[in-house]
């Protein structure tokens, strides 16, 4: 964008993404990347020979063999999932691609020297090559993808929307205007205004809670205090990393924001009782 140039975010769903994983192929992919020969008899026996029924309504299906997906709850299972898709930027080398977890954004941008409408048909083009490489990889990989769920963000100087739709085969990807990855809300413009409203929002519900808890009739700075620590303070925590990256502005209304939390919670009328009670 510094270049002028379109950018589109396409964030991927997996389907039952865990639950997909191809015993055979993780295996091998191991073998390729040189891990020892105990381990993957390890990983084998840990992997096969589970079995399961389904029970509906209190009547129960035969016992079936599990032939798919990595078992539910051990922390293993995602470190394998990782691991199995780790040449997955192989496939999608001509995009910047992030993978966390089962969760895929890659980022793709119009060439630099062009007008704005060829860069757009230039955007347009890299789309649906790399879609085209992603099915492929999930065919390969027994890895499908929820197309339903997958969006694209579209970020450009341009005023509106992009004037061209995205589809993998037959499917066709909705363009959306907010969209929340890892816990952070990403927006067209890519400022951090949608994210602080929606902290600040969630810290006022959660300040709300705490004033109205009542013990015996009443309740004491020190609870209200004890439980802005445990239940409000960890939401300012979490744009604490992100809050040299803020303007001016959102820098100063997010601190007075934090005291006036904090008035709020110890009921305090001026900022010198406000420090006396905090200390």
């Amino acid at each position: 964008m510094a270049n002028s140039s379109p950018v589109a975010t396409i964030f991927v769903d997996f389907k039952a993404a865990f639950d997909q994983l191809w015993f055979e192929g993780c295996l091998g992919k191991l073998k390729r990347m040189g891990l020892p020969k105990d381990y993957l008899c390890w990983i084998n026996t840990w992997l096969t020979g589970r079995r399961a029924y389904i029970e509906i309504a209190g009547k129960k299906s035969r016992w079936f063999n599990i032939l798919k997906g990595g078992p539910q709850g051990s922390i293993f299972s995602p470190t394998l999932f990782i691991t199995y898709h780790a040449d997955m930027g192989d496939f999608l080398g001509f995009c910047m691609s992030h993978f966390f977890a089962d969760d895929l954004v890659a980022i793709l941008a119009g060439s630099i020297g062009m007008k704005f409408t060829a860069q757009c048909l230039d955007l347009e083009r890299k789309l649906q090559l790399f879609f085209e490489n992603l099915e492929l990889y999930s065919i390969l990989t027994s890895q499908p993808i929820n197309y339903a769920k997958t969006e694209g963000l579209w970020s450009a100087r341009a005023i509106g929307p992009p004037k061209f739709d995205i589809s993998a085969g037959d499917n066709k990807i909705q363009w959306t205007n907010q969209f929340k990855y890892l816990g952070y809300w990403f927006t067209p413009k890519l400022g951090f205004g949608t994210f602080i409203s929606k902290c600040m929002l969630k810290i006022r519900q959660r300040i709300g809670m705490i004033n109205s808890i009542r013990t015996y009739g009443s309740t004491s700075p020190s609870l209200r205090k004890a439980l802005f620590h445990s239940f409000v303070l960890p939401l300012f925590t979490w744009m604490f990393p992100l809050f040299p990256l803020f303007s001016d502005k959102q820098q100063q209304e997010l601190t007075h924001f934090y005291y006036t939390c904090w008035k709020r919670v110890l009921r305090c009328h001026h900022w010198s009782d406000l420090f006396f009670l905090y200390l």
